[in-house]
Protein backbone atom coordinates (compact mmCIF):
# COMPACT_ATOMS: atom_id res chain seq x y z
CA UNK A 1 0.00 0.00 0.00
CA UNK A 2 1.54 3.74 -1.17
CA UNK A 3 3.04 5.94 1.81
CA UNK A 4 0.56 8.49 0.94
CA UNK A 5 -2.88 6.00 1.47
CA UNK A 6 -1.24 5.25 4.72
CA UNK A 7 -0.77 9.06 5.69
CA UNK A 8 -4.55 9.57 4.42
CA UNK A 9 -5.66 6.91 6.71
CA UNK A 10 -3.67 8.25 9.53
CA UNK A 11 -4.92 11.48 9.44
CA UNK A 12 -8.74 10.08 9.40
CA UNK A 13 -8.36 7.80 12.55
CA UNK A 14 -5.21 8.97 14.04
CA UNK A 15 -1.63 7.63 13.91
CA UNK A 16 -1.70 5.08 16.48
CA UNK A 17 -5.42 3.87 14.88
CA UNK A 18 -3.66 3.13 11.52
CA UNK A 19 -1.37 0.21 12.43
CA UNK A 20 1.01 -1.79 9.83
CA UNK A 21 2.90 -4.03 12.19
CA UNK A 22 2.69 -7.47 11.84
CA UNK A 23 1.73 -8.16 15.38
CA UNK A 24 -1.46 -6.17 14.84
CA UNK A 25 -2.36 -7.65 10.61
CA UNK A 26 -1.97 -11.37 12.04
CA UNK A 27 -3.90 -10.27 14.83
CA UNK A 28 -6.45 -9.63 12.09
CA UNK A 29 -5.50 -11.75 9.36
CA UNK A 30 -6.12 -15.88 8.10
CA UNK A 31 -3.07 -17.06 7.39
CA UNK A 32 0.97 -15.53 7.12
CA UNK A 33 -0.08 -14.53 3.26
CA UNK A 34 -3.28 -13.86 3.48
CA UNK A 35 -3.69 -10.66 6.16
CA UNK A 36 -4.63 -7.09 5.74
CA UNK A 37 -2.27 -4.36 4.79
CA UNK A 38 -3.73 -2.07 7.47
CA UNK A 39 -6.22 -2.44 10.81
CA UNK A 40 -7.92 0.70 11.37
CA UNK A 41 -9.61 1.55 14.81
CA UNK A 42 -11.99 4.28 13.49
CA UNK A 43 -13.51 5.99 16.75
CA UNK A 44 -16.98 6.84 15.19
CA UNK A 45 -19.45 6.77 12.16
CA UNK A 46 -17.91 9.94 10.58
CA UNK A 47 -14.43 7.97 10.44
CA UNK A 48 -15.96 4.75 9.00
CA UNK A 49 -17.36 7.08 6.21
CA UNK A 50 -14.57 8.60 5.61
CA UNK A 51 -12.75 5.80 5.63
CA UNK A 52 -14.71 4.03 2.92
CA UNK A 53 -14.47 6.97 0.67
CA UNK A 54 -10.75 6.55 0.50
CA UNK A 55 -10.80 2.67 -0.16
CA UNK A 56 -13.51 3.74 -2.72
CA UNK A 57 -11.49 6.03 -4.32
CA UNK A 58 -8.29 3.88 -4.30
CA UNK A 59 -9.92 0.45 -5.09
CA UNK A 60 -8.59 -0.80 -1.50
CA UNK A 61 -10.77 -4.34 -0.25
CA UNK A 62 -12.51 -3.40 3.29
CA UNK A 63 -12.60 -6.55 6.03
CA UNK A 64 -15.36 -4.91 8.77
CA UNK A 65 -14.02 -6.59 11.83
CA UNK A 66 -15.36 -6.54 15.61
CA UNK A 67 -14.06 -9.31 17.92
CA UNK A 68 -13.05 -11.71 15.32
CA UNK A 69 -14.51 -14.81 16.69
CA UNK A 70 -16.71 -15.21 13.61
CA UNK A 71 -14.05 -14.06 10.93
CA UNK A 72 -13.34 -17.42 10.16
CA UNK A 73 -16.58 -18.55 9.01
CA UNK A 74 -15.06 -16.90 5.95
CA UNK A 75 -14.97 -12.89 6.32
CA UNK A 76 -11.09 -12.82 6.15
CA UNK A 77 -8.83 -10.44 4.48
CA UNK A 78 -7.24 -13.16 1.61
CA UNK A 79 -6.60 -10.23 -0.52
CA UNK A 80 -4.99 -8.04 1.74
CA UNK A 81 -6.14 -4.60 1.83
CA UNK A 82 -8.02 -3.07 5.10
CA UNK A 83 -9.52 -4.33 8.49
CA UNK A 84 -11.50 -2.10 10.10
CA UNK A 85 -12.25 -3.18 13.81
CA UNK A 86 -15.23 -1.15 15.08
CA UNK A 87 -13.86 -2.28 18.98
CA UNK A 88 -13.38 1.61 20.19
CA UNK A 89 -17.33 2.28 18.95
CA UNK A 90 -18.27 0.86 22.12
CA UNK A 91 -20.75 3.30 23.75
CA UNK A 92 -24.43 2.45 24.84
CA UNK A 93 -25.78 5.39 23.43
CA UNK A 94 -29.53 5.36 24.87
CA UNK A 95 -31.17 2.90 27.26
CA UNK A 96 -34.41 3.30 27.33
CA UNK A 97 -36.09 0.90 29.85
CA UNK A 98 -39.49 2.08 29.55
CA UNK A 99 -39.55 1.02 25.52
CA UNK A 100 -37.39 -1.74 26.63
CA UNK A 101 -34.51 -0.35 24.02
CA UNK A 102 -31.11 0.19 23.47
CA UNK A 103 -29.19 1.90 20.78
CA UNK A 104 -25.97 1.01 21.13
CA UNK A 105 -22.42 1.41 19.02
CA UNK A 106 -21.18 -1.72 16.68
CA UNK A 107 -18.41 -2.10 18.77
CA UNK A 108 -19.67 -2.99 22.25
CA UNK A 109 -18.99 -6.30 23.56
CA UNK A 110 -22.46 -8.81 24.92
CA UNK A 111 -20.24 -8.73 27.80
CA UNK A 112 -19.96 -4.82 28.67
CA UNK A 113 -23.56 -4.72 27.23
CA UNK A 114 -25.13 -7.61 29.66
CA UNK A 115 -23.90 -5.55 32.66
CA UNK A 116 -25.31 -2.41 31.22
CA UNK A 117 -28.39 -3.97 30.69
CA UNK A 118 -28.23 -5.29 34.11
CA UNK A 119 -29.72 -1.77 35.56
CA UNK A 120 -32.94 -2.28 34.84
CA UNK A 121 -33.12 -6.13 34.55
CA UNK A 122 -33.79 -6.19 31.12
CA UNK A 123 -31.27 -8.11 28.65
CA UNK A 124 -30.45 -8.50 24.86
CA UNK A 125 -31.30 -12.23 24.47
CA UNK A 126 -28.71 -13.26 21.40
CA UNK A 127 -26.10 -15.32 23.16
CA UNK A 128 -23.28 -17.68 20.37
CA UNK A 129 -21.13 -19.75 21.52
CA UNK A 130 -18.27 -16.93 22.16
CA UNK A 131 -20.85 -14.71 23.66
CA UNK A 132 -18.50 -13.26 26.00
CA UNK A 133 -16.17 -11.92 23.58
CA UNK A 134 -18.70 -11.16 20.89
CA UNK A 135 -19.34 -7.79 19.32
CA UNK A 136 -22.94 -6.12 18.72
CA UNK A 137 -22.28 -5.73 15.36
CA UNK A 138 -20.56 -8.53 14.86
CA UNK A 139 -23.10 -10.38 15.66
CA UNK A 140 -25.47 -8.82 13.45
CA UNK A 141 -23.28 -8.66 10.59
CA UNK A 142 -23.16 -12.30 10.93
CA UNK A 143 -26.51 -13.44 11.58
CA UNK A 144 -25.50 -15.22 15.31
CA UNK A 145 -27.65 -17.02 17.04
CA UNK A 146 -26.11 -20.02 19.25
CA UNK A 147 -27.57 -22.41 21.31
CA UNK A 148 -30.42 -20.54 22.78
CA UNK A 149 -31.85 -19.95 19.04
CA UNK A 150 -34.35 -22.88 20.18
CA UNK A 151 -35.92 -20.49 22.85
CA UNK A 152 -35.48 -17.07 21.26
CA UNK A 153 -34.44 -17.50 17.44
CA UNK A 154 -31.63 -15.77 15.75
CA UNK A 155 -30.40 -11.81 15.93
CA UNK A 156 -32.85 -10.71 13.31
CA UNK A 157 -35.28 -11.58 15.88
CA UNK A 158 -33.89 -9.11 18.07
CA UNK A 159 -33.08 -5.69 16.33
CA UNK A 160 -35.00 -2.97 14.93
CA UNK A 161 -32.81 -0.41 13.22
CA UNK A 162 -29.18 0.09 11.94
CA UNK A 163 -27.22 2.41 11.05
CA UNK A 164 -25.06 1.19 7.74
CA UNK A 165 -21.76 3.03 6.13
CA UNK A 166 -21.88 1.91 2.75
CA UNK A 167 -19.13 1.29 0.66
CA UNK A 168 -19.14 5.08 -1.10
CA UNK A 169 -19.33 6.52 2.36
CA UNK A 170 -22.77 7.63 2.74
CA UNK A 171 -24.41 6.59 6.11
CA UNK A 172 -28.03 5.42 6.46
CA UNK A 173 -30.13 4.74 8.99
CA UNK A 174 -32.90 1.73 8.68
CA UNK A 175 -36.21 1.02 11.08
CA UNK A 176 -36.20 2.91 14.55
CA UNK A 177 -37.59 2.36 18.13
CA UNK A 178 -40.99 1.40 17.13
CA UNK A 179 -41.61 -2.51 16.49
CA UNK A 180 -43.51 -1.33 13.19
CA UNK A 181 -40.95 0.66 10.86
CA UNK A 182 -41.00 -0.65 7.54
CA UNK A 183 -42.55 1.29 5.42
CA UNK A 184 -40.63 -0.37 1.94
CA UNK A 185 -38.24 -3.33 1.81
CA UNK A 186 -37.27 -4.59 5.43
CA UNK A 187 -33.73 -3.15 4.86
CA UNK A 188 -32.95 -4.00 8.91
CA UNK A 189 -33.22 -7.71 8.45
CA UNK A 190 -31.70 -7.51 4.82
CA UNK A 191 -28.35 -6.15 5.82
CA UNK A 192 -28.01 -8.13 9.43
CA UNK A 193 -26.69 -11.73 8.46
CA UNK A 194 -24.54 -9.68 5.16
CA UNK A 195 -21.35 -10.28 6.71
CA UNK A 196 -20.34 -6.81 5.65
CA UNK A 197 -20.33 -7.66 2.11
CA UNK A 198 -23.02 -4.93 1.87
CA UNK A 199 -21.40 -1.87 4.28
CA UNK A 200 -20.44 -1.50 7.97
CA UNK A 201 -22.55 -1.73 10.64
CA UNK A 202 -21.77 1.12 12.80
CA UNK A 203 -24.93 1.25 15.03
CA UNK A 204 -28.07 -0.77 16.37
CA UNK A 205 -31.24 -0.21 18.02
CA UNK A 206 -31.81 -3.55 20.12
CA UNK A 207 -34.82 -4.86 21.17
CA UNK A 208 -35.02 -5.86 25.24
CA UNK A 209 -37.01 -8.76 26.87
CA UNK A 210 -36.96 -8.71 30.97
CA UNK A 211 -34.87 -10.89 32.74
CA UNK A 212 -36.53 -14.53 32.81
CA UNK A 213 -37.61 -14.81 36.54
CA UNK A 214 -35.76 -18.49 37.05
CA UNK A 215 -33.35 -20.63 34.43
CA UNK A 216 -31.98 -23.88 35.43
CA UNK A 217 -29.32 -26.17 33.57
CA UNK A 218 -29.60 -30.27 33.32
CA UNK A 219 -27.37 -32.35 31.87
CA UNK A 220 -28.50 -36.20 31.10
CA UNK A 221 -25.72 -38.66 30.16
CA UNK A 222 -25.80 -41.79 27.98
CA UNK A 223 -23.47 -44.85 27.22
CA UNK A 224 -24.70 -44.40 23.76
CA UNK A 225 -25.80 -42.13 21.17
CA UNK A 226 -28.55 -43.65 19.92
CA UNK A 227 -30.38 -43.23 23.58
CA UNK A 228 -29.20 -39.72 23.94
CA UNK A 229 -30.98 -38.50 20.65
CA UNK A 230 -34.29 -40.62 21.43
CA UNK A 231 -34.06 -38.84 24.89
CA UNK A 232 -33.30 -34.90 23.08
CA UNK A 233 -35.76 -35.77 20.62
CA UNK A 234 -38.35 -36.47 23.81
CA UNK A 235 -37.40 -33.10 25.40
CA UNK A 236 -38.09 -31.32 22.48
CA UNK A 237 -41.12 -32.50 21.97
CA UNK A 238 -42.03 -32.47 25.01
CA UNK A 239 -41.08 -29.28 26.63
CA UNK A 240 -40.41 -26.15 25.64
CA UNK A 241 -36.54 -25.44 26.60
CA UNK A 242 -34.71 -22.26 25.96
CA UNK A 243 -31.29 -24.32 24.57
CA UNK A 244 -31.03 -28.24 23.35
CA UNK A 245 -27.52 -29.37 22.77
CA UNK A 246 -26.48 -32.88 21.88
CA UNK A 247 -22.80 -33.68 22.78
CA UNK A 248 -21.71 -37.07 21.27
CA UNK A 249 -18.78 -39.13 22.77
CA UNK A 250 -15.46 -37.06 21.85
CA UNK A 251 -17.69 -33.33 22.50
CA UNK A 252 -18.43 -34.78 25.97
CA UNK A 253 -14.84 -35.27 26.27
CA UNK A 254 -13.73 -31.73 25.02
CA UNK A 255 -15.99 -30.48 27.84
CA UNK A 256 -14.42 -32.05 30.45
CA UNK A 257 -10.87 -31.21 29.30
CA UNK A 258 -12.65 -27.53 29.16
CA UNK A 259 -12.91 -28.12 33.02
CA UNK A 260 -17.22 -29.69 33.12
CA UNK A 261 -16.45 -33.42 34.44
CA UNK A 262 -20.04 -35.09 33.44
CA UNK A 263 -18.96 -37.97 35.28
CA UNK A 264 -18.61 -40.68 32.69
CA UNK A 265 -17.30 -41.23 29.23
CA UNK A 266 -20.38 -41.60 27.14
CA UNK A 267 -22.72 -38.65 25.32
CA UNK A 268 -24.78 -36.30 27.10
CA UNK A 269 -27.68 -33.32 26.74
CA UNK A 270 -27.19 -30.36 28.04
CA UNK A 271 -30.57 -28.86 28.66
CA UNK A 272 -31.93 -25.29 29.97
CA UNK A 273 -35.24 -24.21 31.25
CA UNK A 274 -36.18 -20.54 31.85
CA UNK A 275 -39.09 -18.36 32.73
CA UNK A 276 -41.78 -18.20 35.37
CA UNK A 277 -40.54 -20.52 38.10
CA UNK A 278 -43.77 -22.34 38.17
CA UNK A 279 -43.12 -22.91 34.14
CA UNK A 280 -39.59 -24.04 34.65
CA UNK A 281 -39.83 -26.22 37.33
CA UNK A 282 -42.69 -28.22 35.58
CA UNK A 283 -40.35 -28.88 32.58
CA UNK A 284 -37.41 -30.05 34.56
CA UNK A 285 -39.64 -32.43 36.92
CA UNK A 286 -40.91 -33.81 33.66
CA UNK A 287 -37.08 -34.50 32.43
CA UNK A 288 -36.76 -36.06 35.29
CA UNK A 289 -39.39 -38.57 35.72
CA UNK A 290 -38.63 -39.05 32.26
CA UNK A 291 -34.91 -39.84 32.64
CA UNK A 292 -33.76 -40.58 36.06
CA UNK A 293 -29.89 -39.99 35.53
CA UNK A 294 -30.42 -36.67 34.66
CA UNK A 295 -28.95 -33.70 36.75
CA UNK A 296 -29.50 -30.19 37.91
CA UNK A 297 -26.55 -27.86 37.62
CA UNK A 298 -26.58 -24.96 39.97
CA UNK A 299 -24.73 -21.72 39.95
CA UNK A 300 -21.84 -22.80 39.12
CA UNK A 301 -21.94 -25.59 37.86
CA UNK A 302 -24.35 -24.82 35.33
CA UNK A 303 -21.82 -21.52 34.55
CA UNK A 304 -19.05 -24.22 33.92
CA UNK A 305 -21.28 -26.73 32.16
CA UNK A 306 -21.74 -24.04 28.90
CA UNK A 307 -18.43 -22.13 29.57
CA UNK A 308 -17.00 -25.68 28.56
CA UNK A 309 -19.94 -26.24 25.95
CA UNK A 310 -18.19 -22.55 24.51
CA UNK A 311 -15.09 -24.01 24.31
CA UNK A 312 -15.47 -27.47 22.51
CA UNK A 313 -13.85 -25.98 19.53
CA UNK A 314 -10.74 -23.92 21.16
CA UNK A 315 -10.18 -27.01 23.46
CA UNK A 316 -10.78 -29.79 20.05
CA UNK A 317 -8.58 -27.59 18.24
CA UNK A 318 -5.41 -27.05 20.50
CA UNK A 319 -2.43 -25.18 18.37
CA UNK A 320 -2.98 -27.34 15.21
CA UNK A 321 -6.62 -25.94 14.37
CA UNK A 322 -9.46 -28.15 12.94
CA UNK A 323 -11.91 -27.88 10.29
CA UNK A 324 -15.20 -26.95 11.19
CA UNK A 325 -18.10 -28.26 8.76
CA UNK A 326 -21.85 -26.68 9.42
CA UNK A 327 -24.83 -28.98 8.31
CA UNK A 328 -28.65 -27.80 8.89
CA UNK A 329 -31.45 -29.95 8.25
CA UNK A 330 -34.98 -31.23 8.21
CA UNK A 331 -35.66 -32.16 12.01
CA UNK A 332 -37.27 -35.60 11.25
CA UNK A 333 -33.76 -36.34 9.08
CA UNK A 334 -31.64 -35.59 12.30
CA UNK A 335 -31.68 -38.54 14.21
CA UNK A 336 -30.58 -40.39 10.53
CA UNK A 337 -27.93 -38.10 10.02
CA UNK A 338 -26.31 -37.94 13.52
CA UNK A 339 -26.59 -41.82 13.43
CA UNK A 340 -25.23 -42.57 9.79
CA UNK A 341 -22.74 -39.91 10.36
CA UNK A 342 -21.14 -40.98 13.42
CA UNK A 343 -20.91 -43.94 12.10
CA UNK A 344 -19.02 -42.82 8.87
CA UNK A 345 -16.50 -40.40 11.41
CA UNK A 346 -15.82 -43.89 13.13
CA UNK A 347 -14.50 -45.48 9.77
CA UNK A 348 -12.13 -42.75 9.40
CA UNK A 349 -8.65 -42.21 10.32
CA UNK A 350 -8.82 -39.16 11.82
CA UNK A 351 -10.72 -37.96 15.18
CA UNK A 352 -13.90 -35.95 15.56
CA UNK A 353 -15.97 -34.69 17.39
CA UNK A 354 -20.08 -33.83 16.87
CA UNK A 355 -22.59 -31.59 18.51
CA UNK A 356 -26.01 -30.52 17.98
CA UNK A 357 -28.36 -27.69 18.62
CA UNK A 358 -30.99 -30.10 18.76
CA UNK A 359 -34.05 -28.44 18.80
CA UNK A 360 -33.02 -26.51 15.28
CA UNK A 361 -31.54 -29.70 13.54
CA UNK A 362 -28.16 -27.73 12.70
CA UNK A 363 -25.44 -30.00 13.22
CA UNK A 364 -21.30 -28.72 13.98
CA UNK A 365 -18.83 -31.52 13.17
CA UNK A 366 -15.33 -31.13 14.43
CA UNK A 367 -12.55 -32.76 12.35
CA UNK A 368 -9.31 -33.05 13.96
CA UNK A 369 -6.85 -31.69 10.61
CA UNK A 370 -6.18 -28.57 10.56
CA UNK A 371 -7.85 -26.41 7.40
CA UNK A 372 -5.14 -26.00 5.41
CA UNK A 373 -5.17 -30.36 5.15
CA UNK A 374 -8.55 -30.01 4.19
CA UNK A 375 -7.37 -32.26 0.94
CA UNK A 376 -6.72 -35.15 2.78
CA UNK A 377 -10.49 -35.48 4.53
CA UNK A 378 -12.14 -34.02 1.21
CA UNK A 379 -13.12 -37.44 0.37
CA UNK A 380 -15.56 -38.22 3.65
CA UNK A 381 -16.69 -34.73 3.49
CA UNK A 382 -18.20 -34.69 0.12
CA UNK A 383 -19.49 -38.34 1.92
CA UNK A 384 -20.93 -36.01 4.36
CA UNK A 385 -22.13 -33.33 2.02
CA UNK A 386 -23.74 -36.00 0.02
CA UNK A 387 -25.74 -38.03 3.01
CA UNK A 388 -27.39 -34.20 4.04
CA UNK A 389 -28.31 -33.45 0.53
CA UNK A 390 -29.99 -36.81 0.10
CA UNK A 391 -31.95 -36.28 3.58
CA UNK A 392 -33.17 -32.70 2.45
CA UNK A 393 -30.24 -30.28 4.20
CA UNK A 394 -27.18 -28.76 3.57
CA UNK A 395 -23.41 -28.87 4.75
CA UNK A 396 -20.93 -26.57 4.43
CA UNK A 397 -17.00 -26.23 5.79
CA UNK A 398 -16.95 -22.96 7.75
CA UNK A 399 -13.01 -21.99 7.84
CA UNK A 400 -11.51 -22.75 4.68
CA UNK A 401 -10.48 -21.28 1.54
CA UNK A 402 -12.41 -23.58 -1.00
CA UNK A 403 -16.19 -22.72 -0.83
CA UNK A 404 -17.14 -25.17 -3.33
CA UNK A 405 -19.63 -26.34 -1.59
CA UNK A 406 -20.80 -23.29 -0.61
CA UNK A 407 -21.87 -22.39 -4.15
CA UNK A 408 -22.98 -26.13 -5.12
CA UNK A 409 -26.24 -25.50 -2.52
CA UNK A 410 -27.09 -21.89 -3.48
CA UNK A 411 -26.58 -23.09 -7.42
CA UNK A 412 -28.82 -26.03 -6.93
CA UNK A 413 -31.92 -23.35 -5.96
CA UNK A 414 -31.72 -22.12 -9.35
CA UNK A 415 -28.46 -20.27 -11.46
CA UNK A 416 -30.43 -16.95 -11.43
CA UNK A 417 -29.99 -16.67 -8.11
CA UNK A 418 -26.06 -16.24 -8.81
CA UNK A 419 -26.81 -13.43 -11.29
CA UNK A 420 -28.86 -11.87 -8.79
CA UNK A 421 -26.25 -12.23 -6.24
CA UNK A 422 -23.92 -10.05 -8.81
CA UNK A 423 -26.54 -7.76 -8.99
CA UNK A 424 -27.30 -6.55 -5.33
CA UNK A 425 -23.80 -6.68 -4.49
CA UNK A 426 -23.21 -4.20 -7.49
CA UNK A 427 -26.16 -1.88 -6.50
CA UNK A 428 -24.32 -1.78 -2.79
CA UNK A 429 -20.56 -1.98 -3.83
CA UNK A 430 -20.27 -1.02 -7.10
CA UNK A 431 -16.49 -1.17 -6.77
CA UNK A 432 -16.71 -5.02 -4.79
CA UNK A 433 -14.25 -3.87 -2.32
CA UNK A 434 -16.45 -5.13 0.57
CA UNK A 435 -15.62 -8.30 2.67
CA UNK A 436 -14.71 -9.25 -1.32
CA UNK A 437 -14.42 -12.73 0.58
CA UNK A 438 -17.74 -13.25 2.23
CA UNK A 439 -19.51 -16.80 1.40
CA UNK A 440 -20.90 -17.57 -1.53
CA UNK A 441 -20.22 -13.85 -2.47
CA UNK A 442 -17.09 -14.74 -3.41
CA UNK A 443 -17.83 -16.85 -6.31
CA UNK A 444 -20.78 -14.74 -7.26
CA UNK A 445 -18.72 -12.09 -8.21
CA UNK A 446 -16.05 -13.90 -9.72
CA UNK A 447 -18.11 -13.54 -13.28
CA UNK A 448 -18.26 -9.93 -12.45
CA UNK A 449 -14.59 -8.61 -11.81
CA UNK A 450 -13.56 -11.05 -14.86
CA UNK A 451 -16.57 -8.92 -16.74
CA UNK A 452 -15.36 -5.34 -15.63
Amino acid sequence: MRQEVIDALEGIVGKGNCRVDAAARRQHGYTDTALPEAVLYPGDSQQVAALMKLAAREGIPVVPWGAGTMAWHGLLPLTGGLAVNLTRMNRVIEYDYENMTAYVEAGVSLKDLRAALKTHNLYWPVEPVEADTCTVGGCIAAGAAGPSKLGYGDVKFHILGLEVVLPGGEIIRTGGKTVKNVQDYDNTRFLAGSWGALGIITKAMLKLRPVPEKETTLFLPFKELGAAIAAARTIRNETLPLALELLDRAAVATMAGAGFDAGGKGCGILVTYNGFSEQVDAQVDFVQKQFSAASILTGEKAAAAWQARRQIYPAFTGQKGAIMISVSLPFTALEEFLTRARAELDQGPQGAAVVAHFGNAHVHILLDEAPAAYAGVQEVVNRLATLAGNLGGLLVVDNIDDLTLARRWVEARGQAIMELLRRVKAAFDPQLIMAPNSKVLAYALAGTRAAS
